[in-house]
């Protein structure tokens, strides 16, 4: 069966018009988009729970992405804060930077960056696959609680501060916040690493990584 498509472009158009679009396109079957901008709107792409495809080519702004359940977003251009904010399912793939807080308080689905981004990644991240393929800034995985944070290059200060569960792998260097520890890679990990990287062509080395871990179960009461 032929996919419908849509294409949605111009700088004149506002956050309404294309969610409008999008969702006219979703309640007449259209599965995938193609949208162009470089107006850097915010929240594009939001809410939506259909299994459908979206391309965003140009720059765009915060928000995109934000408490989806089920698309997949790819991103050729550079995007703002927030990108795949509270998403419960679904994937999103950047080609270019982001910036603050890549993930936040994700519940599932994947990010993959490729291009550094800025702080805050994966704070209070509660089962995503967030991976990073450059550096990023201080404070990433703050609070988190379940899922894996992947960074190919430099994480900041504070990586893992008061982190609760779940996994952060980098493979430059990093300064570890409270409550972290640095454990042995175990070959479940080298594999899912390999399998990540292959999956999303990112040239990294898994058993250079370092995996960062929670050192108390409970942090805040001792």
């Amino acid at each position: 069966m032929t996919v419908q498509e849509m294409k949605i472009a111009g700088d004149d158009l506002t956050t309404r018009d294309i969610n409008r679009k999008i969702k006219d396109g979703l309640n007449n079957e259209i599965r995938r988009f193609e949208i162009e901008s470089n107006a850097e709107l915010d929240s594009i792409v939001v809410g939506i729970r259909e299994e459908a495809e979206f391309i965003l080519n140009g720059k765009f702004g915060d928000f995109i992405g934000a408490l989806n359940h089920g698309p997949r977003i790819e991103i050729n251009g550079k995007t703002g804060r927030y990108v795949g904010n509270n998403m419960t399912a679904g994937e999103i793939v950047v080609h270019g930077d982001a910036d603050d807080g890549v993930g936040f308080g994700t519940y599932n689905g994947t990010i993959v960056v490729h291009g550094d981004a800025g702080d805050g990644i994966g704070q209070l991240n509660k089962g995503g696959i967030i991976i990073i393929d450059g550096d990023i800034g201080d404070l990433a995985g703050l609070y988190m609680l379940s899922g894996d944070l992947i960074i190919t290059g430099d994480s900041g200060e504070d990586t893992g501060d008061w982190i609760i569960g779940g996994n952060i792998y980098v493979g430059g260097d990093f300064d570890g916040g409270t409550n972290t520890r640095i454990v042995e890679m175990e070959d479940s990990d080298i594999r899912k690493l390999a399998a990540l990287f292959e999956h999303y062509s990112i040239e990294a080395s898994p058993d250079e990584f370092k995996k960062i871990q929670r050192k108390e179960i409970r942090p805040f009461y001792g």
